[in-house]
């Protein structure tokens, strides 16, 4: 496993467009697909400037340095599993709105920042 870097751009871009045509069909009302493309754009900006990794580890050493003891985010479905292996665990489902209106389900998470990322 590495950071992403500015070449990888376009094949986690690629990549994210795949997941959110093929993998989000499985937990998510057609109607929806507008949502998650635009998701899916947010996904691939961060990544493409190597931020992905980089989000996590700041936000962890921030919430050390000022004391906290967990991290919380809301998942989409299925993101579940890839936050799952950077430890984090499901606590309840959640209603994700979306800028359009549309509302994703998903499903809030969080893990210790004792943890490595």
């Amino acid at each position: 496993m590495r950071l992403a870097v500015r070449a990888d751009g376009p094949a986690v871009a690629e990549l994210a467009r795949a997941s959110v045509l093929e993998v989000f069909p499985a937990h998510y009302d057609p109607a929806t697909e507008p949502a998650r493309i635009r998701a899916m754009f947010v996904r691939a900006d961060w990544t493409r400037r190597g931020l992905g990794r980089a989000i996590l580890t700041a936000c962890t050493d921030a919430a050390r340095a000022e004391g906290f003891t967990k991290l919380a985010l809301m998942s989409t479905l299925p993101g579940v599993p890839l936050y799952k292996a950077f430890g984090f665990t499901e606590v309840e489902a959640a209603q994700l709105p979306m800028p359009d209106g549309t509302v994703l389900a998903g499903v809030a998470m969080e893990r210790s920042i004792e943890e490595t990322a």
